[in-house]
């Protein structure tokens, strides 16, 4: 892993993302590899903004093949209101962009960007929507069953996985990078402490 300071923000590059990035390049067109990235940079500039708007100052931007994260220095005393707004930018951006290049005639721009919100609004803890959905669960046992958050999740997650693997059966889709994620994503939540 790479790190540097930037403008009071540490930048993590983690090798799997140079990685993944080269790879991607070799495999895919050059046309969708640039609606991706460009996907992936609004998503990416959503959260940030959110974090200016919400008076939030990032401590660390993690880059890896599982996507971005950011840290926040006082994220214990983040106001829940400002913790969603961040979180829920990047895929509200997203939808937007989708349904504006769906009205404009170009679906395949479209396509990156619904792609990318509903991806992210996925139910694992390296997700968007799997953060929100800790983050609310959080909010609601933490004082009574600090475990229980964690334990909902997994089963969330084990729960998505399962059924997203029966689709993708079902559906024919052999595709190893798609089974190849969907383990990761769900290791990913048994993984943490």
């Amino acid at each position: 892993m790479v790190q540097f300071r930037l403008a009071g923000l540490t930048l993590a590059v983690d090798f799997t993302a140079p990685a993944l990035l080269a790879l991607t390049a070799l495999l895919l067109p050059q046309e969708v590899l640039l609606r991706t990235l460009a996907a992936c940079l609004l998503h990416e500039n959503a959260h940030f903004l959110a974090l200016a708007l919400t008076g939030q100052n990032p401590e660390l931007l993690r880059i890896s093949a599982a996507g971005m994260r950011l840290e926040l220095r006082a994220a214990a005393i983040c106001p829940l209101h400002s913790s969603i707004l961040i979180l829920a930018a990047g895929p509200a951006a997203n939808f937007l962009a989708a349904a504006l290049f769906h009205a404009v005639g170009h679906p395949e721009s479209a396509a990156a960007n619904l792609a990318l919100a509903l991806f992210n609004l996925l139910p694992y803890r390296s997700t968007d929507g799997g953060s929100l959905l800790y983050l609310l669960l959080e909010h609601r046992f933490l004082e009574f069953a600090p475990e229980r958050p964690r334990q909902i999740l997994r089963t969330v997650s084990l729960l998505t996985t399962a059924a997203a693997a029966g689709i993708l059966f079902r559906a024919g889709i052999r595709n190893p990078s798609l089974w190849g994620m969907l383990i990761f994503l769900l290791l990913s939540v048994f993984s943490e402490p």
